[in-house]
């Protein structure tokens, strides 16, 4: 069974998931460059407030799209939900489709650190 089929609200971390601290994925944003940001909760909670950077991609939606967007294999992504359930499962079903730097951070580490979120609709991702 895929990781992704399992329930949408707040499962527990996966074991062997990397989390990333708001901290260090707020450095990595600074240097513009190869991180990709990945929310993959729904889109109504994505539209209740995500990080400015982050694409929405719900996490059942993950392979195909990623597979779609063509993102090389040297990107660092970082996947985000609200507490690192999804997200972290997400960051392990990545992996297994080639990408070493996968991890995931949580909105609400984000949001105590004191970072700015951002309210509003999904973008859809371009290609």
């Amino acid at each position: 069974i895929s990781l992704l089929a399992l329930p949408q609200k707040h499962p527990s971390i996966a074991p062997g998931a990397h989390e990333t601290a708001a901290k260090q994925l707020h450095s990595l944003l600074d240097h513009k460059g190869t991180t990709l940001v990945i929310d993959v909760r729904t889109p109504e909670e994505y539209a209740q407030g995500h990080i400015p950077e982050a694409i929405n991609i719900p996490i059942n939606e993950l392979p195909r799209k990623l597979r779609q967007m063509q993102v090389s294999k040297d990107t660092t992504i970082v996947t985000m939900c609200d507490h690192g359930g999804r997200s972290s499962r997400a960051a392990l079903e990545i992996q297994k489709m080639g990408y070493d730097a996968t991890s995931f951070c949580r909105i609400d580490s984000w949001q105590k650190d004191g970072y700015q979120i951002k309210k509003g609709g999904a973008e859809p991702p371009s290609n």
